[in-house]
């Protein structure tokens, strides 16, 4: 019989980490190509009661791929496209292993439809990241302001359960679960961190490309001038008929400097020309839609920019996915240049991780989220990361520790973060997951109603106890 699980040994060390450092430890690895070998490693392993941690591309930040005791179950060798057809009206579909990370998402996508150009709307900036992990987090992308939620592109998927038995589960298709809560099937994976079973593969939905694209970065010299430039979008965001604003993302002066440090390492930004060190923000616009419908819209935003003091000499913009691609790369650099520095301060203390916020609180301006957050930074005597999705509030700030004093009193603003964040009735988990690391940090502010719906699809799915054990709520993931 062909070997699927391997023992743990030192080569294997990149799978017990993600990217937010959290680290953990198993007893052996399998990287099944199929679902016939997914099969084999859950008979296998369940005669012998071991928990299973299922893992992708490794490049979550909350601990929810990483093992604690049992085995890693890595899904980066399920990576082929299955199928795929045009429908009438000028979608898709596409049928896909979880293993595919979207740069190659992307490429099959154009392989398959060169006639009739579509794309997947969720657009996480990490291009690692594998669809499968999507599905699994709740990740959404920057785009969501015009496209909506990532589950909306994911029409159907294949699970299989604790006893190597596959379902396929399809959009509009609802069961009920003992306590009488009705719930539709896709919502019992998607966004659950792997503690229902393990997806072996996915019907995604594509959409027509827009006919173009433009990328538009703003600079202000004063933080409340970008604050103020938000809200002004926010109360009357510039229409037309045949483009739209896709994307409004806010970065500040300590990521900037974080991603200019790391600039000459990053390929895609290289050429991008240095940001004046007296501007204190930038928010970067993206705009989708036919070229016409663009520029009127481009306008209006240089109009508004202007008033809130923003020198339209200094913006940046570009045109078409290459150049766009290249701001993109910007922003994502917001998160990953964070996450270097945290990988740095480790060398000195392992008990450090990441510590990045992931809530949303609609019902306040922009501009007093901003100026709140930097104050209470401030006031603790910390630094840190502003960056994120400005039109919805949805900002994650991501603190930059130089000690395991400074980490524990980022946990301590971090949960009094999320107890406000809770009185005003936002969302202290937005697009990230929960996994092992927010579990602990968050605790019991977390959604009670949310982790009862978690704990009660658990026994219902998967009443062997394998999947992700330590995922959403606090469990021994140890071997049994």
């Amino acid at each position: 019989m062909r070997q699927l699980i391997y023992p743990m040994k030192e080569q294997y060390e990149e799978f017990i980490i993600d990217e937010s450092k959290f680290s953990g430890y198993a007893q052996s690895i399998s990287f099944p190509k199929n679902e016939e070998e997914i099969r084999e490693v859950i008979k296998e392993l369940g005669e012998k009661h071991i928990p299973i941690t299922i893992q992708g591309g490794k490049t979550g930040i909350t601990g929810a791929g990483v093992p604690e005791g049992g085995h890693i179950m890595n899904l980066s060798h399920m990576n082929q496209m299955k199928d795929g057809c045009l429908l009438e009206g000028g979608n898709g579909l596409i049928v896909v292993e979880p293993g595919i990370n979207l740069m190659d998402l992307r490429k099959e996508i154009n392989a398959t439809f060169r006639k009739n150009l579509l794309f997947w709307p969720p657009d996480p900036t990490e291009t690692s990241a594998t669809v499968g992990g999507v599905a699994a987090s709740n990740a959404q992308g920057i785009s969501r302001l015009l496209y909506g939620d990532s589950r909306d592109y994911i029409e159907a998927l294949r699970i299989i359960d604790s006893k190597g038995q596959a379902h396929f589960i399809e959009r509009g298709k609802k069961f009920t679960l003992p306590s009488g809560k009705s719930i539709e099937m896709l919502d019992a994976v998607l966004g659950k961190e792997g503690i229902t079973g393990v997806i072996s593969e996915l019907t995604l939905k594509l959409i027509p490309k827009p006919e173009s694209i433009w990328g538009i970065a703003f600079f202000f010299e004063q933080a409340e001038d970008a604050g103020k430039f938000v809200d002004t979008l926010k109360r009357d965001l510039p229409k037309s008929k045949n483009a739209a604003v896709a994307a409004a993302e806010y970065i500040d002066r300590e990521s900037i400097s974080l991603i200019e440090s790391h600039k000459g390492t990053m390929t895609k930004i290289k050429e991008l020309p240095n940001i004046d060190e007296n501007r204190a923000g930038m928010v970067y616009i993206e705009i989708h839609g036919e070229e016409e419908g663009i520029e009127e819209l481009a306008e209006s935003l240089m109009e508004s920019a202007i008033i809130c003091n923003s020198d339209p000499d200094e913006a940046w913009a570009v045109s078409g996915e290459t150049d766009v691609e290249k701001l993109r790369a910007f922003r994502h650099g917001a998160a990953e240049t964070s996450n270097l520095y945290i990988e740095k301060v480790r060398r000195d203390d392992k008990r450090i991780t990441k510590l990045g916020t992931d809530m949303i609180v609609s019902n306040l301006t922009f501009s007093r989220v901003l100026a709140d957050i930097q104050e209470e930074l401030d006031d603790a005597g910390l630094k840190g990361c502003v960056f994120g999705h400005a039109l919805e509030n949805h900002l994650h700030v991501n603190i930059l520790p130089e000690c395991y004093g400074d980490y524990e009193k980022g946990i301590g603003l971090i949960r009094k973060w999320a107890a406000e964040v809770n009185e005003q009735h936002g969302e202290i988990v937005g697009e990230h997951g929960i996994g092992k690391l927010k579990q602990r940090i968050l605790g019991d502010l977390i959604s009670g109603q949310y982790i009862e719906l978690c704990r009660e699809l658990k026994s219902e799915f998967d009443k062997e106890n394998i999947w992700n054990r330590g995922n959403i709520f606090p469990e021994k993931a140890g071997q049994v």
